[in-house]
């Protein structure tokens, strides 16, 4: 009798600690993966007819003369988003159009496909550049023709021998250069090649608000 209380005994020392390591086990926490953060309460950029534009990403209070405008994730077609600098009158890129940022092969500006000088690309699956058109600043602009990269672009030097015959300028307009047109010398900084999307002030209603 006093061995099988031996054998009780032993059996419950074993037992018992490896049951209350199993109920611990069972009742620890399970890590759950990183969750996105909700979007329930993001401000929405919408244009005078109630159209959204699209989220805002920041208030941008650089400048205390422009006051409380805001980058915005502006969704393609395909479901890619690029940043833009939205105010109530105006939409802007992230890169300012003179100085050489925006080249063309043709003499006018023509053609679907263009090279973009953007120093600072924006934390984008892909990067924009806007062209306002038939106004020297951001107001009065008529159209806005937005261009866009390829999703995760390079960037690259234009072939050898690509020589370009204009520019569109920071007067709201294309620029050609003199002959024999303007060569882009080879840098690491290189150029991304975009692409002619839409105009958003044929799509988008101005003024623009935070709704």
């Amino acid at each position: 009798m006093s061995h099988y209380r031996s054998w009780i005994t032993i059996l419950t020392l074993t037992i018992a600690p490896s049951v209350a390591a199993q109920r611990a086990v069972i009742t620890q926490p399970i890590p759950q993966p990183g969750r996105p953060p909700m979007r329930c309460c993001t401000p929405i950029v919408v244009d005078a007819k109630g159209k959204e534009l699209g989220e805002v990403i920041v208030y941008d209070d650089r400048f205390g003369s422009i006051q409380l405008n805001a980058f915005v994730r502006y969704r393609l077609a395909g479901g890619d988003a690029v940043a833009l600098s939205v105010g109530p009158e105006y939409i802007l890129g992230m890169q300012s159009t003179g100085g050489s940022t925006m080249l063309f092969t043709t003499p006018d500006c023509s053609g679907t496909t263009a090279y973009a000088m953007i120093s600072n690309p924006p934390l984008m699956k892909r990067y924009a550049m806007v062209l306002p058109v038939g106004s020297p600043g951001q107001f009065g602009a008529t159209q806005a023709w937005l261009w866009v990269t390829d999703p995760l672009p390079s960037r690259v030097n234009p072939p050898p021998g690509t020589v370009f015959h204009s520019q569109w300028g920071d007067t709201g307009s294309c620029s050609p250069y003199p002959a024999p047109g303007y060569t882009f010398a080879p840098s690491p900084f290189g150029l991304f090649v975009v692409h002619k999307v839409e105009d958003l002030y044929a799509k988008f209603t101005r003024p623009f608000y935070v709704e």
